[in-house]
């Protein structure tokens, strides 16, 4: 019995330096995830404090208030993915330096010979290097955030994740477009703030428009009263009047202001109620003069 400890003990001895690799491989990976599960559970904790308080299933419902709201859910879930990533590249670059300390390389040799190496690699990594600090830069003045619904060139889409040189945002057709930080110039978020809801009413200029525009409102504040939509604006239906006139017919215009995104599913909502009372009320809808303009025709 004494000779077999004895090999296992000169088995652990010839191989000492393997066996603390491993270990200092393992302790990292169990620092990653628990980390990580602690960051997960302060995010989700966030969330639903959030949602609890307003007594809401949807990120969307929120309303917004002087301390937690639906900015703040976005907010927090986007440092969750950002800190996720931090631990891994923290967790990774201290692994290196244990490892590279249990075959005793000088440490102070290696941080000072990397500070040159990155100064040379500055110059041919600029696109890297710009990526980072732009990634860095979104996240921390909130430009935009995880399940925002942005607008960053031509792709439209909802972002899944912003890491520290890429942004992934989903277009609606499903597409998974990934994004260099460093060439998101300009970037609009339609999840910010508010939105408004813009409806074109088109109508032949026989029409009274006085009773169209009456006829159009209480529609509007009918469907905008019931439960599945109040939550949903933040102020009242507006006329704002007769945007155009063209040869045998007259185009109004009339706003809502939403809370953010919820601009699309109002304005889908308002046109088919709107359909139904002038249907009722006998009053003719003809098509926009302009097919492709903001808001679109009813």
């Amino acid at each position: 019995m004494a000779e077999v400890w004895a090999a296992i003990a000169d088995f652990f001895s010839e191989y000492e330096v393997l066996f603390r690799i491993l270990v200092i491989l393992v302790l990292c990976l169990v620092a990653s995830w628990v980390l990580k599960m602690l960051l997960n559970r302060t995010v989700s904790g966030v969330v639903r404090g959030v949602k609890k308080s307003q007594d809401v299933d949807s990120t969307q419902e929120l309303v917004a208030g002087p301390h937690l709201n639906a900015r703040a859910v976005q907010r927090t879930r986007t440092l969750g993915t950002f800190g996720r990533n931090i631990i891994n590249w923290v967790t990774v670059i201290a692994a290196f330096f244990l490892v590279l300390a249990q075959f005793n390389v000088n440490l102070t040799a290696v941080i000072a010979s990397a500070g040159f190496i990155a100064a040379g690699l500055a110059f041919g990594a600029q696109n890297v290097v710009k990526d980072i600090l732009n990634g860095i830069f979104m996240v921390f003045e909130d430009q935009m955030g995880v399940g925002d619904l942005v607008t960053v060139g031509t792709i439209t889409g909802t972002v899944e994740d912003v890491g520290i040189r890429v942004t992934q945002v989903r277009a609606a057709d499903g597409t998974l477009w990934f994004i260099r930080n460093g060439e998101i110039l300009t970037l609009g978020n339609t999840s910010q703030g508010w939105g408004r809801a813009i409806i074109d009413i088109t109508v032949p200029d026989t029409e009274d428009i006085d009773r169209v525009t009456r006829i159009a409102l209480d529609s509007a504040h009918t469907l905008l009263r019931s439960p599945a939509y109040v939550r949903r604006v933040a102020g009242e239906p507006q006329m704002l009047g007769i945007e155009s006139v063209a040869e045998g017919r007259v185009t109004l215009r009339m706003t809502v202001r939403t809370r953010p995104e919820a601009q699309f599913p109002v304005q889908r909502a308002l046109r088919g109620t709107i359909k139904e009372q002038f249907e009722h009320h006998n009053i003719t809808l003809l098509a926009a003069e302009f097919p492709g303009q903001i808001g679109g025709a009813l």
